[in-house]
């Protein structure tokens, strides 16, 4: 009897814990349903791990602003939004400082030049260029 008291009670833990990180996931994936207002820190950039540059963007609704830091320099510019998740960058403006290592930065505009389509899934975006390979993913750092 006590062998069964106890497979029940385990069971029951077990499906609650299963129940309640189920419940976490599809809350968080709920979270960000629009790319706008949502600072989106670059992690992936043509294929590689770029998470440790601090680079990000973030498309403001307000005013159709577009703005971030390529990992050295700041950068802003306008955007525009269209039916089927096209998009629709301006050249971009920045700021002009020296660092040691541009590379990331330099391909991280090319990118925003070449990008005309994002997708989101959960709290990760990616910005493409037609049916490719996505040029660019970013995770939701935090809500603006």
């Amino acid at each position: 009897m006590k062998l069964i008291t106890l497979n029940i009670f385990v069971t029951l833990i077990l499906f609650t814990s299963c129940h309640t990180s189920k419940t976490a996931t599809s809350t968080t994936s709920k979270e960000t349903t629009s790319i706008e207002n949502v600072k989106w820190k670059l992690v992936t950039l043509m294929g590689k791990d770029v998470s440790d540059k601090n680079a990000f963007i973030t498309f403001s609704k307000d005013d159709d602003k577009v703005y971030g830091n390529g990992s050295c320099n700041n950068f802003s510019g306008t955007y525009q939004l269209k039916e089927g998740n096209q998009i629709t960058l301006s050249k971009m403006v920045a700021t002009l400082m020296a660092c040691m290592d541009m590379a990331v930065e330099n391909q991280f505009m090319v990118v925003l030049e070449r990008a005309d389509n994002y997708s989101l899934n959960g709290n990760n975006m990616t910005l493409n260029k037609a049916r490719m390979a996505p040029l660019a993913v970013f995770e939701a750092a935090e809500k603006e």
